[in-house]
């Protein structure tokens, strides 16, 4: 079945495509997305929906962009967790996907109790630094999240002719984004080419 929204993707995706992922943003934005019971692979329908969730499949991601356009690179901004899960999908990553990873560790505030700590790694400043440094490698800039430090960096890609596409989920983009943005879309409208349902 043709998505129609990978469709229109296709028609305003031009020349080079550079993929910028703000890991935090895309991944906590998923995690909150609602499992339809329509969506649910075979092998997980014994499993109550509010026991599912949705993750990013990166495989697939990279894939999607491949078939739609020359992706001259991938870059991942993530907080550096130090699991040896971590660690090892950020290894599949690097060697398995060849993504460009930048990471750091979290950094904790003191605003918040014992209980429910609150930690974060904003990578802002990297993510803006690196899509400029590199703006003339492409033609087409995808940024995954909905944060609104990126009105600017859209905002200064489209004035130096770059066609700037936003990716993230309705209720997560901050409203600055989409009209900063050539295109937005919504992450759900591509849950079955870039996402997969896990228990």
């Amino acid at each position: 079945m043709i998505n129609i929204y990978v469709e229109k993707l296709r028609k305003v995706v031009k020349g080079k495509i550079a993929v910028f992922i703000d890991a935090a943003n895309l991944e906590q934005s998923v995690r909150d997305m609602w499992v339809n019971p329509k969506d649910i692979p075979e092998n997980l329908k014994h499993i109550p929906t509010n026991k599912l969730q949705w993750s990013v499949d990166y495989r697939k991601l990279k894939e999607i962009f491949k078939s739609i356009g020359k992706v001259e690179m991938v870059r991942f901004y993530s907080a550096n967790f130090q699991t040896e899960s971590h660690i090892n999908f950020m290894y599949f990553l690097r060697k398995g996907l060849c993504f460009v990873l930048n990471t750091k560790p979290l950094k904790e505030y003191n605003d918040h109790t014992i209980e429910t700590p609150h930690r974060k790694a904003n990578f802002d400043v990297e993510l803006s630094i690196d899509a400029t440094f590199y703006m003339n490698k492409f033609d087409t800039l995808i940024l995954f999240s909905g944060d609104c430090d990126f009105e600017y960096l859209l905002k200064f890609m489209r004035g130096h002719g770059k066609i700037a596409i936003v990716f993230s989920r309705s209720g997560h983009v901050a409203k600055e984004l989409p009209p900063s943005a050539n295109y937005y879309f919504d992450i759900i409208d591509f849950r079955h080419e870039i996402l997969r349902v896990i228990k």
